[in-house]
């Protein structure tokens, strides 16, 4: 029997999916590269081969692209004694080519070429160059010292070479933080909270406890008791790992476009942002040194372009959760302006509950004790955070011809300089 359009069109669109997948490799070797030692030793003949603007807009575009309103099809109110609401944890109603905690989006991405260092500010139409906004950093591409523990060893004869363009994500946690809080401190969620390494503390929350009336269960029984570290680790692993899935989509589109490129780990993330500039200088953040705790250095942000809510940039804890909220429920709030709405009844939105007064009250308490025990904030993981790069850059395909069969490379690959530089 013939197969209709519908599934003709369907099949295709599967088949060349799966060509994308099945192709899916990491290609290190690119122009003017040089492997200078091993089995695999090779110098390239061709000079290196810049990106061009365009190709550098489809790539960030994959990482960080609006893509217009998501659908928020979330149950926004539980039911009676229930746990199950919080839809009103999303912190944005627009979608991005990749997921995000909370729809938060606090992973943003930098890059550097051969022409500077730049942050991404917003990405969307990648066929029109003025949808791609950036803030130049430096002139200068991004100086990463070819040795431990800036640069992994595996890394260092390709990762960053002239000629490549190479993406940094890097997650901002302590507002996905704050967020979280205002859902596990809720009356639905009722968690609680100790320190275990002050004693047991009650992070500030002993007058929300159930045994005294509040609402947070701190009976063990109940299991809705977490550690301050655990809980730390709980959100810092939530958030980055929303790197991990924009590097991906750079990297697909990569395999589309016909480039080579990768994704690894940046080795020692907190010098990539610049906690020792006389060394490294990095990215640049701020690094504010607690004045009591462990006094460990939290990155705090790109004054002026990207800060985090946490000292000494926010006058109080208190001022950032309730900024937060304003950021959902106020006069300019994401639940109550109009033109931010994906659905196509007006109704909905005055139906979405705010978040609880004993839920913001706990939220703000445990937040002053984090900063009144630990100077910092959040206590024992960094504001922002950097764990991937990813790196793109044109093939030499002179060193895959000599080692590799031609299965290597796909057709995108091999035809990439007509397709995109008119075969040049």
């Amino acid at each position: 029997m013939a197969k209709t359009a519908c599934q003709v069109s369907r099949s295709a669109s599967v088949r060349a999916f799966l060509d994308v997948l099945e192709q899916r490799k990491t290609r290190r070797f690119g122009c003017g590269m040089e492997l200078p030692a091993g089995p695999l030793k090779y110098k390239s003949s061709h000079p290196p081969l810049p990106l061009t603007a365009e190709e550098e807009r489809h790539l960030i575009f994959a990482g960080v692209g609006k893509t217009g309103p998501h659908t928020a099809d979330m149950q926004f109110a539980a039911r009676p004694h229930g746990e199950d609401g919080q839809g009103m944890a999303l912190m944005s109603l627009q979608g991005r080519t990749v997921p995000s905690a909370c729809a938060a989006q606090t992973t943003r991405l930098f890059f550097t070429n051969d022409t500077g260092t730049y942050f991404v500010n917003e990405s969307s139409a990648p066929e029109d160059p003025a949808m791609t906004k950036v803030t130049e950093l430096s002139t200068q591409r991004l100086d990463i010292p070819r040795q431990l523990p800036f640069m992994l060893s595996f890394n260092q004869w390709y990762a960053n070479r002239p000629g490549s363009t190479y993406f940094i994500p890097v997650t901002e946690i302590a507002t996905v933080y704050l967020n979280l809080l205002l859902v596990l401190l809720s009356d639905e969620y009722g968690y609680f909270i100790v320190d275990s390494d002050n004693g047991n503390d009650a992070c500030g929350l002993d007058r929300f406890r159930k045994s005294r009336g509040g609402h947070l269960h701190d009976d063990p029984a109940k299991r809705r008791t977490m550690t301050l570290r655990d809980l730390d680790s709980a959100i810092s692993d939530t958030a980055v790992q929303e790197q991990g899935i924009v590097a991906e989509h750079i990297f697909l589109m990569e395999q589309v476009m016909g480039l080579g490129g990768g994704i690894h780990s940046v080795g020692s993330g907190r010098h990539l942002l610049g906690i020792e500039p006389h060394l490294v200088p990095g990215l640049g953040f701020q690094f504010y040194m607690p004045p009591t705790g462990p006094r460990r250095p939290n990155p705090v942000g790109l004054p002026g372009i990207w800060e985090a809510p946490t000292p000494p940039l926010t006058g109080s804890m208190e001022k950032a959760v309730l900024h937060l909220i304003d950021s959902k429920f106020g006069p300019s709030g994401l639940y109550t302006t109009p033109d931010s709405q994906p659905w196509n009844n007006p109704s909905i939105k005055p139906q979405i509950p705010h978040h609880s007064e004993q839920g913001i009250a706990a939220t703000i308490a445990f937040c002053e004790y984090i900063v009144q025990t630990y100077g910092r904030f959040p206590a024992h993981v960094d504001a922002f955070k950097s764990i991937v790069a990813c790196q793109a850059h044109h093939l030499d395909l002179d060193f895959y011809d000599k080692y590799y069969p031609p299965s290597a490379l796909s057709h995108s690959h091999h035809h990439h300089l007509m397709d995109w530089h008119e075969g040049e």
